[in-house]
């Protein structure tokens, strides 16, 4: 659990105000850092205690602060918040960066959950919604893009992920509740451009995101997206320890994030990377242009050989990106090809020693993995081939062995 969560209770609790559902949210008027950061939880499934605790490391994140900043959560969990027990609503904290969250000195480390979320100003609630469908998450955003003090974004996604397949079980993003509600890729991507904003990063806090076919979908969408090609531990990524780097924004800042993760994972499991948005079609061509070569050595592909990132519920997701191409060139990856990764992965970040079978091999961890078509997995392919990616990346053009 969060750091915070162990010790006593505040002394007092806050009364904390609520507006109805049908409210217009207000802008802050309060000054706030360069950067507003976003994060949009959607918790009504196993990890609803988990991203709780992220709000709680979020807050303890803003209490270190030393310039104003504001966070915005909307929250769509198990857990009710509030004096209304909403259980759809965003949540507001403001820190003037001197110690002060929503005008009021800062928790310290012996406050319980509770004590933060009492905190929380609930500037928005909704009627029962399922927080994966397209439209609601479009208003949502927009909701707090209206909200925002500052025009310059940053997004955090927090939820159960699985890169960009379709299946109820492995959800591209997101699980709301009993039915297993979840959102495809290319529907999520449409949800964040209706806002009319370009965000300054996204951050998937959720299973499989760094994969080549999710950061070509979000490319237009944000500038940097910082993400991992392989199962994250539930306790998610440690935002106390690095919430300054977020609002800080730029590239050795996003960096610093990412370290923080792998610093903080080390002994469990895990991997990280910073992806620059702008460069991804830069590498799909040089991806493209390696299938299409390698087109019929694709075509029986053996993938024993290549380190895979799904580790115990996702099986064929993700294989490594860099060590195919080194496969299919016999080892020699092509100078354009290498260049252009060093261009598309600002930072990459792995756990070698881990517990149980989640280890990775740093000298096989590009930073992306990528979706092999393999024969086991006929409706991941069906769904594949529906995809902007089946074409631009060169896959159409492979003629399978097997039928796919």
């Amino acid at each position: 659990m969060k750091k915070f969560l162990v010790g006593i209770c505040a002394l007092f609790v806050l009364f904390i105000s609520c507006r109805k559902s049908d409210d217009t949210p207000q802008p802050n008027p309060a000054p706030s850092s360069e950067i507003t950061i976003l994060a949009y939880l959607v918790a009504n499934n196993s990890l609803d205690d988990d991203l709780l605790t992220n709000i709680g490391a979020m807050y303890d994140g803003l209490a270190e602060m030393d310039q104003q900043a504001t966070l915005l959560v909307y929250w769509d969990g198990k857990t009710k918040i509030g004096s209304n027990k909403a259980q759809h609503l965003i949540l507001r904290y403001a820190t003037d960066g001197k110690g002060n969250i929503n005008g009021l000195p800062a928790l310290d480390m012996n406050a319980t959950l509770n004590d933060v979320l009492d905190e929380a100003e609930i500037v928005k609630e909704y009627d029962t919604q399922v927080s994966v469908d397209k439209t609601v998450m479009s208003k949502v955003l927009k909701d707090m893009v209206s909200l925002a003090p500052s025009s310059k974004l940053g997004l955090v996604f927090g939820s159960h992920g699985s890169s960009w397949l379709n299946s109820i079980l492995t959800r591209a993003f997101g699980q709301d509740g009993k039915n297993y509600d979840t959102i495809l890729i290319p529907d999520m991507v449409e949800a964040i451009s209706s806002t009319n904003k370009k965000y300054e990063f996204i951050l998937f806090d959720a299973c499989y995101m760094g994969t080549a076919e999710v950061a070509y979908a979000f490319r237009h969408v944000c500038d940097y997206q910082i993400s991992s090609v392989m199962e994250v531990p539930a306790y998610g990524f440690p935002y106390e320890d690095f919430m300054k780097y977020l609002y800080k924004g730029n590239v050795e800042n996003y960096k610093l994030v990412c370290k923080s993760f792998v610093d903080f994972h080390q002994g469990a499991w895990g991997t990280v990377a910073l992806i620059d948005s702008k460069e991804v079609g830069s590498l799909v061509s040089e991806i493209k242009k390696e299938i299409v070569e390698h087109k019929d050595d694709l075509a029986d592909y053996d993938v024993s050989d290549l380190q895979e990132y799904g580790r115990t519920s996702g099986p064929y997701i993700a294989y490594d990106l860099g060590q195919m191409i080194s496969d299919l060139n016999d080892g020699n990856v092509p100078s354009t090809f290498s260049s252009q990764m060093d261009k598309t992965i600002l930072y990459k970040g792995c756990i070698e020693k881990a517990m149980s079978n989640y280890a990775v091999d740093a000298a096989n961890y590009c930073g992306l993995g990528i979706y092999i078509p393999v024969e086991k997995r006929p409706k991941w392919n069906e769904y594949f081939k529906t995809l902007d990616w089946y074409t631009a990346s060169g896959w159409s053009e492979v003629t399978f062995s097997w039928n796919f």
